[in-house]
C-alpha cells in the first residue's frame, strides 16, 4: 500500500513538473508572437531567450494561422556547359530530415533580400566547385502561392512561382 502512494504522488508531481513547463513554454510563446523580446538581443539574458526561441522554432511569423497561408518554396539550379547543353539541379535530398533543414534554408534566405544575392553567390560557387565543366550557373527559387480563398472559390489555383533568380558565370582563370 504504501508503494502505491509513493508512485501516485510521483506521477502527480511530474505531471505537475510537466504542466508547468508546457505553461512556461506557451507564455514565451505568446511574448515572442507579441512582443519584441529577444528580437536584438544585447544582453546574457536575451540572447538566452533567442537561442530558447531559434531551438523551439518560436517565430513572429507563424503564418499558418494567417488568412494567407505560408507558401512552399524550393531552389535548384541549372547548370549550363560549354557547348550550350545545361541541366538542373534540385535542392533536395532524399533524407526527409536533411530535405526539411533545406527547406528552411531556402525559406530564410529568400525571405530577407539583404541575404539572399549572398547566400545565392555561394550556392553558385558550391554548384560551380563540384561542375568544373560547367560555365555558368542559375540559382531559382520558386514559391508556392496560394491564392486567397475568395480567389479560390472563383477558380485560381495555386502555382509554382519563381521569387528569385540570378545567373552566376565561371570567372576565367577559375577552375
Amino acid at each position: 500500500m504504501a508503494s502505491s502512494g509513493t508512485c501516485s504522488s510521483f506521477a502527480e508531481r511530474h505531471a505537475g513538473v510537466v504542466a508547468t513547463l508546457a505553461a512556461a513554454h506557451l507564455v514565451l510563446v505568446s511574448l515572442f508572437l507579441w512582443t519584441g523580446l529577444a528580437e536584438n538581443p544585447s544582453s546574457t539574458p536575451e540572447r538566452a531567450l533567442q537561442t530558447y526561441k531559434n531551438l523551439a522554432g518560436i517565430f513572429r511569423d507563424y503564418r499558418f494561422f494567417a488568412p494567407g497561408v505560408s507558401s512552399d518554396i524550393r531552389a535548384g539550379f541549372i547548370l549550363q556547359q560549354p557547348d550550350g547543353t545545361s541541366a538542373f539541379h534540385a535542392f533536395l535530398s532524399e533524407n526527409l530530415e536533411v530535405g526539411l533543414r533545406y527547406g528552411c534554408i531556402v525559406a530564410a534566405s529568400m525571405r530577407d533580400e539583404k541575404v539572399r544575392d549572398v547566400l545565392a553567390q555561394s550556392w553558385a560557387a558550391v554548384m560551380l566547385g563540384q561542375h568544373p565543366e560547367a560555365t555558368r550557373v542559375s540559382v531559382v527559387a520558386q514559391g508556392y502561392q496560394l491564392p486567397p480563398l475568395e480567389e479560390y472559390a472563383r477558380g485560381a489555383r495555386p502555382a509554382w512561382k519563381v521569387v528569385y533568380a540570378a545567373d552566376f558565370d565561371r570567372k576565367e582563370g577559375q577552375p
